[in-house]
């Protein structure tokens, strides 16, 4: 009996120690299985391959100084696949490029490549979408051009890709029902109706470049640096057209040193847009002075003149036809802010003024969705502090503020500070130094407050106006014809003092 059992344990010992190799041997088997399939994902994950990806490089601007030749590239990635990008790199063969300035991407000088990765709010590519607005500039001596080494992609899935050169678009068309012939026609009707852009004055650090957009109270332009514009607006447009010309705009850009144009195109006074005015003789002034400011590198403001109408409503609809024309025609003009109503009065800012501006920033956003837009504010723009706690959902829109140092002093100054300080972005798109008539005696001690309040916290400020109404708020004096080229014995006081304040000399 006791041999009997012997034999049974060993039995038993040799059958566990047969089905524990068996158990661990399958284990170590499946284990290596997956071990060789992670391990082949890994090599596949950053193998050069054909994707529906590409970049699009354009050349926006090309200027010369000093011996060097510069030039202002933007880039875009499309993503035609069914899959976010989740992260992406750009690398450029370094050649004789010199960086000059970038914004919207990170860049890293390698040996003989340039890395460009995004920031942290332009990672993603969404299926099917385009990551847009990414520039840089570089010099070069010679003619060098920009060159894609390759493409870098992480897809949201974890999946690396590779894509040679600027990618797949031809292959991406053709996929579409697109053949070559098609993309050359796109491309030439393309090239013809692309907008001027800003070109930069390589001699004058301080004239901003690109796009602007609003960060917290301040005003940015494209690469991140705080901007204050300062410049002059017309008088109405209607009644003193001979000052939007070409040459006017090269005075105040090199004489005095402005970076802004306002161009004030008045609603319901006689003769106004929507008082008995030429529509398409007065739209055409506009297009000028844009095109004029463009040439000389400003920027440009398109001003909804509204005074007599004092509630934004009364002209809404002629309001939001217009914008909405506007905004067609320059939304890819990096250098157009938009300005809705002058100066509304007697017109609440809750009730009134907000559900007026929601609907024509709607209105624009539709055709332009990175534009700057200026809000009047009730009082002539001056109760700005109204605005605080309550402003629009819209986060690229400032918030107009007018004084004229004779009659505004600190209980104006106050309401602007506390804005501020309460994070309203605010714009001073019209000021002078006389009282609020226009015609009355100069401050100039209050004038100098103003300017040191602006200075101090970088607001944007317009003056009023480029004109020889015989009035001490106009620029020009009385007795002066010229309508460009303005020499000091030109100026009224009002206008020497805005030179000098605007170009800081």
């Amino acid at each position: 009996m006791k041999n009997k059992k012997k034999k049974l344990t060993k039995l038993l010992v040799f059958l566990g120690i047969f089905v524990l190799g068996f158990v661990l041997v399958g284990c170590n088997g499946q284990k290596n299985k997956n071990s060789k399939v992670r391990s082949k994902r890994k090599a596949t994950s950053k193998k050069a391959t054909k994707m529906k990806v590409y970049v699009d490089v354009n050349e926006k601007n090309n200027w010369e100084s000093e011996g060097k030749k510069f030039t202002q590239y933007d880039f875009s990635i499309h993503n035609d696949e069914n899959i976010d990008i989740a992260n992406w790199e750009i690398n450029l063969k370094k050649k004789d490029l010199k960086l000059e300035q970038n914004w919207n991407v990170n860049i890293e000088a390698k040996l003989d490549q340039y890395c460009l990765k995004p920031t942290n709010y332009n990672k993603v590519v969404s299926s099917k979408g385009v990551q847009q607005d990414i520039g840089i500039i570089f010099s070069t001596l010679s003619d060098e051009k920009v060159d894609v080494s390759f493409i870098e992609v992480t897809f949201s899935d974890g999946q690396s890709v590779i894509i040679r050169g600027l990618g797949n678009k031809n292959d991406s068309d053709k996929e579409s029902g697109k053949d070559d012939s098609d993309n050359k026609t796109e491309k030439s009707a393309a090239n013809k109706t692309e907008k001027k852009q800003i070109i930069t004055n390589q001699g004058k650090a301080t004239v901003p470049t690109g796009r602007l957009h609003v960060q917290g109270t301040k005003l940015v332009d494209s690469t991140g640096k705080v901007v204050q514009l300062k410049g002059v607006s017309t008088h109405g447009i209607a009644w003193y057209p001979d000052y939007i010309n070409p040459d006017a705009l090269k005075t105040l850009k090199e004489d005095w040193n402005a970076n802004v144009f306002r161009i004030a195109m008045y609603t319901n006074e006689y003769g106004g847009y929507c008082n008995g005015g030429d529509k398409e003789k007065l739209k055409k002034l506009v297009e000028d002075g844009v095109k004029y400011a463009t040439e000389n590198g400003m920027y440009v403001i398109i001003d909804w003149h509204i005074l007599s109408d004092s509630n934004p409503n009364t002209n809404k609809g002629e309001a939001i036809k217009f914008f909405d024309e506007m905004s067609k025609k320059y939304k890819d003009n990096e250098n157009v802010l938009y300005e809705i109503c002058n100066e509304p009065q007697n017109s609440d800012w809750n009730s009134v003024i907000k559900p007026y501006a929601s609907d024509v920033v709607k209105t624009i956003r539709a055709n332009d969705q990175n534009a700057v837009i200026l809000v009047g504010t009730n009082t002539w723009s001056q109760d700005v502090d109204q605005v605080i706690g309550n402003q629009l959902e819209d986060k690229n829109v400032m918030y107009v503020l007018h004084f004229y140092a004779g009659t505004h002093h600190d209980n104006i100054r106050n309401k602007l500070t506390k804005a501020i300080s309460s994070g309203v972005p605010v714009f001073v798109s019209e000021c002078s130094i006389t009282d609020a008539s226009g015609n009355g005696a100069i401050d100039y001690d209050s004038a100098n407050k103003w300017l040191k309040l602006l200075n101090e916290n970088d607001i944007s400020f317009i003056a009023w106006s480029l004109s020889n109404k015989d009035e001490s708020s106009a620029l020009i004096k009385p007795s002066c014809s010229k309508k460009s080229g303005w020499s000091d014995d030109d100026l009224s006081e009002t206008g020497k003092w805005f030179k000098k304040a605007i170009s800081g000399r």
